[in-house]
């Protein structure tokens, strides 16, 4: 039977994978189409954008930060604890910057269409690309480590 760390690992790591693909699909696929979408449509393409946030973004990412905490408190047997506190780092680190600096300018994209916001974004999110990945990554490898005992 499995211990509650190493169930909460993989809990984490599985809500970590969706986030990995989501934030890829994102940057690589959503936010360059959005150049595409002409002024007159904007404002309903983004409001349709939004409304799917919460299942796609805002839950997932929730869990991963509560997983992440989980992580810290009771971390896996046969992977070092400092992981745990890296990994509770990345999101701090990864929610706070959304909050602060990608939430708003979001907001201001919603606004209106500004080709200018539009390039910001995607230049600047890679950051938020290589958080995310970097925490799949980092729960990959003590995944490894737990599971390869």
């Amino acid at each position: 039977m499995m211990d509650a760390s190493t169930m909460v690992l993989l809990g984490t790591l599985t809500v970590a994978m969706f986030n990995v693909g989501v934030i890829w699909l994102t940057q690589v696929v959503v936010y360059p189409a959005w150049a595409l979408v002409g002024e007159a449509e904007w404002s309903a393409f983004h409001d349709a954008h939004k409304r799917r946030l919460p299942e796609t973004a805002f839950i997932p990412h929730g869990l991963a930060v509560l997983g992440a905490l989980l992580l810290a408190i009771l971390p896996p047997a046969h992977a070092p604890s400092w992981a745990a506190w890296i990994a509770l780092a990345i999101e701090v680190v990864m929610l706070t910057a959304t909050v602060t600096y990608w939430a708003p300018l979001q907001m201001r994209l919603n606004q209106r269409r500004d080709d200018r916001l539009l390039r910001l974004l995607l230049a600047t999110h890679w950051i938020r690309v290589g958080l995310v990945t970097a925490f799949g990554a980092l729960l990959c490898w003590m995944t490894t480590l737990t599971i390869g005992r």
